[in-house]
């Protein structure tokens, strides 16, 4: 299991241990993209900016600006392969949790939820 951030679809923080959609932003991606960004991060500060020991809750308002940011990354580190042994590891991770996370921030809107994250 690697350390990281994992995010949620709730209603209320209390509903994260039963929430069935989860994203989890490990700690060597988070670490990775903040080398690459600068602390504290700009172009991707809602998410790397996260304190990996608190917990937040995002609003639909945060949730638009999520996906805006996944999408960034996603064509900023963009696959040329579906093959996996092809891609550098961090690559492919940080489209993975990219995806993830796009994919979970737009149920949660369609579902009028909200997304919550914690440390873990």
């Amino acid at each position: 299991m690697t350390n990281g951030i994992d995010f949620y679809i709730v209603n209320r923080p209390k509903e994260a241990d039963s929430s069935e959609k989860h994203a989890k932003f490990n700690e060597e991606l988070h670490n990775y993209l903040l080398n690459q960004e600068g602390n504290p991060a700009q172009r991707y500060g809602l998410l790397l900016n996260l304190d990996p020991y608190s917990d937040r809750l995002f609003s639909s308002r945060d949730l638009y600006e999520l996906v805006i940011i996944c999408e960034r990354l996603l064509n900023e580190y963009s696959l040329n392969t579906n093959k996996r042994w092809e891609v550098d590891k961090i690559i492919w991770g940080i489209n993975k949790f990219a995806e993830d996370l796009k994919t979970l921030c737009l149920v949660a809107l369609e579902q009028n939820k909200k997304v919550f994250a914690a440390d873990d």
